[in-house]
């Protein structure tokens, strides 16, 4: 290991890439334990504030775990998914062009009646109580918790007894294998959001760690909205790109 040499780029990015090097070529394996913060900083040659900026960084991004009173690891999750969002495909599809297994945990499906955010999400009249399907799971691909989704859907559109015994954790694929109500397109609003203690209890990631949040509107042919959702990623485990065509001149 060598000290950071100083140059143009803040010191603690300077460590976090070549913390991020080391475990990319294998220096540091899945599951293994990093050196004490006071022995990191005298081998980088920097504060031990500047590595622990450093850490935060790494940690938010999901690469290595921070144990109070243990130490810090780098994290077993390297198994990384990479979609385009022009295309609405669902988690397990993805998982299952890559050859990897998902399974469904933690799953709670109910019945009830919607509250009034879902309903002005569902576009449906406030004035008389609408009956959803709630449908709260988190996504585990290869042994590992790597998403939390919940899908509120009106009654009209799916039931319980539509899922099946062998859910697999797709709402949109269950739509999909349907001939009565064909979705046809997405309103996906993205942004970043810090775990609350349920959540990253449920993700098991530290709490107030970064998290790619969607929430989404699932249309029928006729702009009716058949599926309201919002969905939490792990950070380091997925890849989002989009194809953007270029404007030209200025109106």
């Amino acid at each position: 290991m060598r000290q950071i040499k100083a140059d143009k780029t803040p010191l603690y990015l300077q460590a976090r890439q070549y913390l991020l090097n080391l475990i990319g070529d294998g220096t540091f394996d899945p599951g293994e334990q990093l050196p004490s913060e006071a022995d990191l900083a005298a081998q980088l040659g920097i504060s031990r504030p500047t590595l622990r900026e450093a850490l935060h960084n790494l940690e938010q991004e999901g690469l290595i775990v921070r144990k109070h009173g243990v130490g810090t690891f780098v994290s077993r999750r390297t198994l990384v998914l990479e979609s385009g969002l022009e295309v609405l495909e669902s988690l397990e599809s993805q998982a299952h062009r890559l050859g990897l297994n998902t399974e469904v945990v933690q799953l709670i499906i109910s019945e009830r009646l919607a509250t009034e955010e879902e309903q002005g999400m569902l576009q449906l009249s406030e004035d008389e109580p609408v009956d959803v399907l709630d449908v709260d799971r988190v996504i585990a691909v290869e042994g590992e918790p790597v998403a939390y989704l919940k899908d509120v859907v009106p009654l009209t559109y799916l039931r319980r007894e539509d899922l099946g015994d062998q859910f697999s954790g797709s709402v949109l694929d269950i739509f999909l294998q349907q001939d009565v109500v064909l979705p046809v397109a997405s309103h996906t609003q993205i942004s970043a959001e810090g775990a609350e203690k349920q959540l990253a209890k449920r993700l098991d990631v530290p709490k107030g760690t970064a998290l790619l949040k969607l929430v989404g509107q699932l249309y029928s042919y006729d702009e009716k909205v058949l599926d309201y959702s919002f969905s939490y990623f792990i950070p380091g485990h997925f890849k989002f790109h989009v194809t953007r065509r270029v404007k030209r001149g200025l109106s």
